[in-house]
């Protein structure tokens, strides 16, 4: 199989950014692995110097799936304890808003996956703070309707009840970034072990 090379300028800009050394461990002779791992998705931000250990141990161990999204959002904030697996709580209760972005998004069962998430971020340090930060960045921004005719459905509330729906999910895909900002900022205060 004939592999497309990277363009040398996307490489060389790729290792600038890391100062020619592993995204996760600071290694030399980083190898480049592409997040999406398709060989011909050259895109900056697809991008990641692997050292050949991290190489193999984070993408060729056949014994663990590989989270793509989870190493495009390492990509992203380029905070090493996102690859850590006291992470993985926090980051399986964050997936949703991934998904914001797709079409068929179910708002439906955001508001639980939301307070999940908002419950789960005040049991860490500066968890208070950060849970009232992140609550208002993605909670609804009308969180319910009354509003009803005795005689049958109400048209006007139906309208209302789409309205803010669609509100709810412009708010999440515009805030979605701002919101993962802060969970990783609030790895940095917990008083994990660096392993």
């Amino acid at each position: 199989m004939n592999r497309p090379s990277i363009p040398k300028a996307v490489r060389e800009k790729l290792h600038d950014e890391y100062d020619h050394r592993c995204a996760v461990c600071g290694g030399d002779r980083p190898h480049i692995h592409h997040i999406d791992e398709d060989s011909s998705n050259n895109d900056l931000h697809n991008l990641l110097p692997l050292c050949p250990n991290c190489h193999l141990r984070d993408q060729h161990n056949p014994t663990r799936s590989f989270d793509i999204p989870k190493l495009a959002l390492f990509r992203k904030f380029k905070d090493p304890f996102i690859l850590k697996p006291q992470f993985h709580p926090l980051y399986n209760r964050q997936l949703f808003l991934e998904g914001v972005e797709s079409d068929d998004f179910d708002i439906e069962t955001v508001g639980e996956k939301i307070d999940e998430l908002i419950d789960f971020i005040k049991m860490f340090e500066m968890g208070d703070f950060y849970s009232k930060k992140i609550k208002g960045q993605i909670d609804a921004p009308i969180k319910t309707f009354v509003g009803f005719l005795g005689a049958g459905p109400d048209p006007s509330y139906e309208r209302q009840k789409r309205e803010a729906k669609e509100k709810h999910i412009e708010k999440l895909r515009m805030n979605k970034n701002y919101a993962q900002e802060l969970l990783i900022e609030l790895l940095r205060y917990q008083k994990w072990e660096n392993s």
